[in-house]
C-alpha cells in the first residue's frame, strides 16, 4: 500500500478538505499519515472527526508547552523529517506555509517524492504589517518552487498566488471547500434541547456560524434586530477571537436584545451539523481585510456548510460575490456595514417564500453539478495522482 504524508502546522479538525481528502485517499490504495503539531495542551473544541479507515495521526513530540513556539516548530521539523525517512512516502501535500517550510529539509532526504502545497490561506506582503509576517510570505513563495502542483481555494487566488509568487515551474489548480455528496452527519440533540430551554422551538433561526472576531461585521448583525420582529432569532456560534464574544455580549445587552440574539462558543461538529440543519437563513460576512477575504465566493467553509446544507445566505456586496451571483443565483447581496439594510434583506428573504424556495432549488442543483467534493477532486488531485 502507498504512503502519502499530510503535514500542517495546526489542528487538521478544522480544515473540513483535509479531513474529506483524508477519508478519500484512505479509502482507496493509499496509507496516509497526518503529521501535526502537538496540541494536547490546548482546548479540544470540535472533539472527534472521523480522517478514514488507514489513517494515523502523528503528532510531534510537546516538549516545550505553552512557551517558545520558535522551538516547538523546530522539533516538528526534524519530528517530521525523522518520520519522512523512517516511512518513506511516494506522495506529501503540504498545507499552509508552516507545514510548507518543512519542505527544505524533505527536498534533500528524498528527491523523487511528489510534492504538493494545498494552500488554505495566504496574503500578499503589502497586505500585512508585520515585519516577520511579509519575510514569511516571501519564503512561502520561494519553497512553492520545489512543489510539482500547487493547489488553492479558488482560481483567482491562485492566479494572484503565480503573478507574485513568479512561480514558473508548478502547476496550478482549485480546489473548492465542498461537501462530498453523499456526506452524513452523526444524531443530536444538543441544540433541540438548547431551544427548548429558551422557548425558540417555534421561532424562525438565522445563524452566524464561523470565527467570532471583528471582521465578520457581528456587531452590525446584532444592531439589525432592533428592526426585526421577535419571531425571529439569531445564533451565533463558534470559536470566539481574543474573547470577541464577550464585547458582542455586551451589545446584546446594551440593545436589549437578550432574548433575540443567543451566542453558543467552542460548538462540537455534530452540535455546529444540528445548528445548520435547524436554520432558516446563514450570513457569510467578510470585512475586506486581506486576499482570502476578498475571494470567498464558492470557497468559503462557511459558504459551503450553508449550501450542503441548504440554508439560503445572505452575503456581502464584494466584486467576488457579485461575478459569483452572475453564474449562480444563490444568495441575495446587502451591504453589510448598514444594519438597518442588514434587517431589511433578512425579513425580505424570510417573508418572501417565492424567492426563498428559487433560492433553495438553485442551490441544490449547484452543489450537485458543481460545488461538491467529487467534482472539486476530478479537477485537480485526480489528474495528477
Amino acid at each position: 500500500m502507498k504512503k502519502f504524508f499530510f503535514i500542517i502546522w495546526g489542528d487538521p479538525k478544522f480544515y473540513q478538505t483535509l479531513i474529506f481528502l483524508s477519508q478519500m485517499m484512505s479509502s482507496q490504495k493509499y496509507k496516509v499519515f497526518i503529521l501535526v503539531r502537538n496540541l494536547d495542551h490546548k482546548k479540544d473544541i470540535i472533539k472527534k472527526v472521523n480522517f478514514g479507515k488507514n489513517v494515523t495521526i502523528l503528532k510531534s513530540p510537546n516538549l516545550v508547552g505553552n512557551f517558545g513556539n520558535f522551538l516547538e516548530y523546530l522539533i516538528f521539523l526534524i519530528y517530521v523529517s525523522f518520520q519522512f525517512v523512517l516511512k518513506n512516502p511516494e506522495n506529501v501535500i503540504f498545507f499552509n506555509k508552516k507545514g510548507l517550510f518543512t519542505i527544505l529539509l524533505l527536498k534533500i532526504l528524498k528527491y523523487r517524492t511528489k510534492f504538493i502545497y494545498h494552500n488554505f490561506d495566504f496574503d500578499l506582503p503589502r497586505n500585512v504589517r508585520s515585519f516577520k509576517e511579509k519575510i514569511l510570505i516571501k519564503l512561502e513563495f520561494f519553497c512553492s518552487n520545489f512543489c510539482k502542483y500547487l493547489v488553492f481555494p479558488s482560481k483567482d487566488r491562485a492566479k494572484i498566488f503565480k503573478k507574485n509568487s513568479a512561480n514558473k515551474k508548478s502547476m496550478f489548480y482549485s480546489f473548492l471547500n465542498c461537501f462530498p455528496q453523499k456526506f452524513k452527519t452523526s444524531k443530536s440533540t444538543k441544540f433541540k434541547t438548547y431551544l427548548k430551554k429558551r422557548n425558540l422551538m417555534n421561532k424562525k433561526i438565522v445563524c452566524y456560524l464561523g470565527s467570532i472576531g471583528p471582521h465578520h461585521y457581528l456587531n452590525e448583525v446584532i444592531k439589525s434586530f432592533k428592526y426585526i420582529d421577535d419571531k425571529t432569532v439569531l445564533i451565533i456560534a463558534g470559536n470566539s477571537i481574543n474573547n470577541y464574544a464577550s464585547f458582542l455580549r455586551k451589545q446584546i445587552l446594551i440593545n436589549k436584545l437578550g432574548n433575540q440574539i443567543f451566542i453558543i462558543e467552542d460548538v462540537s461538529n455534530d452540535y455546529w451539523y444540528e445548528i445548520l440543519k435547524n436554520s432558516n437563513l446563514g450570513l457569510c460576512f467578510y470585512n475586506q481585510i486581506n486576499l482570502s477575504h476578498k475571494y470567498m465566493a464558492g470557497t468559503s467553509q462557511k459558504f459551503n456548510n450553508y449550501l450542503f446544507f441548504n440554508i439560503p445566505m445572505l452575503v456581502n456586496n464584494n466584486l467576488d460575490f457579485k461575478k459569483f451571483k452572475k453564474n449562480y443565483d444563490i444568495f441575495d447581496i446587502v451591504k453589510y456595514n448598514n444594519p438597518i439594510e442588514i434587517s431589511i434583506s433578512i425579513k425580505k428573504i424570510l417573508k418572501n417564500n417565492k424567492r426563498f424556495k428559487k433560492i433553495k432549488k438553485n442551490m441544490k442543483r449547484v452543489f450537485l453539478n458543481y460545488l461538491n467534493f467529487e467534482k472539486q477532486y476530478k479537477g485537480s488531485y485526480d489528474k495528477f495522482l
